[in-house]
């Protein structure tokens, strides 16, 4: 590490050397306000050549105005905003898709119970009066009672059921 001279050849010894001033000067430029072109400028080379991983001594950064460097740094944050809210909408889209699946699915389960209910309600109605099994029980019920009453048991029965 090379050390200054004074005027009248003695080395400086004071407490301050390049390293010290250097990491003063990038800590004093990395927390100084943008409020000059100057310090802009500076701000935006150096994300520039962060961003790009290429030195500040780069000549194609030498080439770009400070509005040049403004608008790479302002249209890259915009463009990163804009993916994150396609990202985002993309997502909403999916979480809808999956609750109208599920809502179109719940709706069809619930027709296709009140289309069974329908058929089940228009489904041809069965007299139990004609059925030959019912036909079958109630005669020899009559004849059992006949053979307990007697024979006149059941006369005044009307066995056509329509009245």
């Amino acid at each position: 590490m090379a050390r200054e001279t004074k005027g009248n050849g003695q080395e400086d010894t004071g407490p301050h050397s390049i390293v010290d001033s250097i990491k003063a000067l990038c800590a004093f430029n990395a927390r100084a306000d943008l409020d000059t072109e100057k310090r802009l400028l500076l701000f935006l080379q150096s994300w520039w050549s962060r961003t790009y991983n290429r030195p500040l001594k780069d000549p194609l950064l030498k080439t770009y105005t400070v509005e040049e460097l403004l608008y790479e740094f302002y249209d890259r944050i915009e463009r990163k905003k804009a993916e994150e809210e396609q990202e985002e909408a993309s997502e909403f889209k999916k979480e809808d898709d999956k609750d109208k699946a599920a809502q179109d699915w719940a709706e069809q389960e619930e027709q296709r119970e009140l289309n069974a209910m329908k058929s089940e309600a228009t489904a041809e109605l069965v007299d139990p009066t004609k059925d030959p099994q019912n036909v079958a029980w109630m005669e020899e019920q009559i004849k059992k009672a006949k053979e307990i009453h007697g024979d006149s048991f059941g006369e005044d029965i009307e066995e056509t059921f329509d009245t």
